[in-house]
């Protein structure tokens, strides 16, 4: 036997013998009652829902001023009324500064910085005349 084996075999014997020298064991102290509030059950629903349930965004057709063009996927477009978007469009095309667009947009839920403006995904871009 190896001196690592003596020394854990002599411990086991120990901590048996104390339990055999007459003593009591100890209760183990009472557990704490724990409460279990019941799991919520999903319920069948009774119609058919009254708004819609998937995850169709709402789009917009803004026209304007192409002023930061490029070949994507990021470009700057300027409205009449001055209000300045950010557009952003996934497959990316030349776009030339000073072009005029008409775009079908949604709100874009990306987290990219696509420059100054709203940041609106494009669905649709069209050159206008």
């Amino acid at each position: 036997m190896t001196r690592t084996g003596f020394f854990v075999l002599a411990a086991a014997m120990t901590v048996l013998s104390g339990c055999a020298a007459g003593h009591e064991p100890t209760a183990a102290p009472p557990r704490a009652e724990r409460t279990v509030s019941p799991l919520p059950t999903l319920t069948r629903p009774t119609a058919p829902p009254s708004e819609p349930t998937d995850n169709i965004k709402a789009t917009e057709l803004i026209v304007g001023t192409v002023n930061r063009g490029g070949s994507g996927p990021c470009y700057g477009l300027v409205t009449d009324d001055g209000v300045q978007y950010a557009l952003y469009e996934a497959k990316g095309r030349a776009l030339t500064i000073g072009i005029r667009i008409k775009a079908d947009v949604s709100a874009s839920m990306l987290d990219i910085a696509c420059g100054a403006g709203t940041l609106v995904e494009v669905k649709t871009l069209t050159p206008v005349g």
